[in-house]
């Protein structure tokens, strides 16, 4: 939930750019047909560093550590860890599981989940969840007979109700991870070497990418998008708090003895000012090699990912997709890659 929610905190963010800046014109699209940064000049911003003919020397340790981390996180946005599927359940222990909360007999909101994580011990369910599954069989079904606590904010109608949770246990993932000679197929490839291969040239793109981001500087940010930024993310921020520990920001910061302030300048300057910093050059390198993003790539794209939900059985509508995600999210997919494309093309590489 926590990673679902930082994405679309990053999706949203994007959107801001699109807003109409200092230097914007009003009817952007139709001038240009780019979405994000239309008419933004942003050489009053951004001062490239040399970003062609980048050496990438693929044997020092710097390279090691950005392809190992490659690895690391394809094991870990996958799941790609041994399973443990005998023996019973442990303090400590990371268990994937299947439950349905009933009050009554009826099931009620939110109290439905598969294919979820839990750490015994970590606290994060109600008390008595957690302990009960202690000893219990991996595998196997067991009904908990629980009480939410009276003071239950996050839904009030729960607060001192008497429930039981059937869990179904499917299994305990270790902190092993499987080897890429094991789970290449489930990405799609056709053997371990190709694999590699496209580990390799990802790990060259974002050493391009880290190399052009550092020798690039940022004098300032265009002033409606970084207010804009700011809004929003501290919104997005308050609704998770609000969803997750069923408080407001200040309420919460005033836990830790922060200010709202102290918070908006956290936000502003560790991640809306990084996040603009890399829209900023990726668009200036675009705009000075005269790289070109059409209304049918975007169009395009937007089909594909529409595919995407389908296949999964998702059914998600192209109105609505557009609506929270918005179409500069796509462009700003392929100004992502187009660069990367020119820069690994103009690269150095040995």
């Amino acid at each position: 939930m926590k990673r679902i929610v930082a994405i679309l905190l990053c999706l949203i963010m994007l959107f801001a750019f699109a807003g109409c800046g200092e230097d914007e014109k009003t009817d952007d699209k139709k001038e240009s047909g780019r979405i994000l940064y239309n008419n933004v000049k942003l050489d009053k911003y951004v001062k490239l560093g040399d970003y062609k003919k980048i050496t990438v020397d693929t044997s020092t340790e710097d390279f090691k550590k950005i392809y190992d981390s490659m690895l690391e996180s394809d094991v870990k946005n996958n799941d790609f860890y041994v399973k443990k599927t005998e023996g019973t359940i442990a303090k400590g222990d990371n268990v994937n599981m299947d439950y349905s909360g009933k009050k009554d007999g009826i099931a009620f909101d939110g109290g439905t989940a598969k294919d979820q994580f839990l750490v015994i011990g970590s606290g994060q369910f109600i008390p008595g969840f957690e302990d009960g599954l202690i000893g219990v069989e991996i595998g196997s079904t067991v009904d908990l007979n629980l009480k939410f606590p009276d003071n239950y904010s996050n839904s009030p109608e729960l607060a001192g109700a008497a429930v039981v949770f059937t869990v179904k246990v499917n299994y305990v993932k270790t902190e092993e991870a499987l080897s890429p000679d094991v789970y290449y197929k489930q990405l799609g490839f056709a053997s371990a070497d190709a694999y590699y291969s496209d580990v390799k040239k990802r790990a060259v793109e974002d050493y391009l990418l880290t190399k052009v981001l550092e020798d690039a500087s940022v004098s300032d940010y265009p002033k409606a998008e970084l207010e804009k930024l700011v809004k929003i993310s501290i919104e997005q921020n308050e609704y998770t708090y609000k969803m997750q520990y069923g408080m407001d920001i200040e309420t919460l910061l005033s836990y830790s003895g922060q200010t709202m302030e102290e918070f908006e300048k956290n936000i502003t300057e560790n991640y809306v000012k990084p996040l603009m910093k890399e829209q900023m050059v990726l668009y200036s390198i675009l705009d000075k090699q005269n790289l070109k993003v059409t209304s049918a790539e975007v169009d395009k794209r937007i089909d594909e990912k529409l595919d995407d939900y389908k296949k999964s059985g998702t059914t998600v509508t192209k109105e609505q997709l557009i609506s929270v995600l918005g179409e500069f999210y796509f462009e700003s997919l392929i100004v992502s890659e187009k660069v990367s494309d020119y820069l690994c093309k103009n690269a150095e590489i040995k």
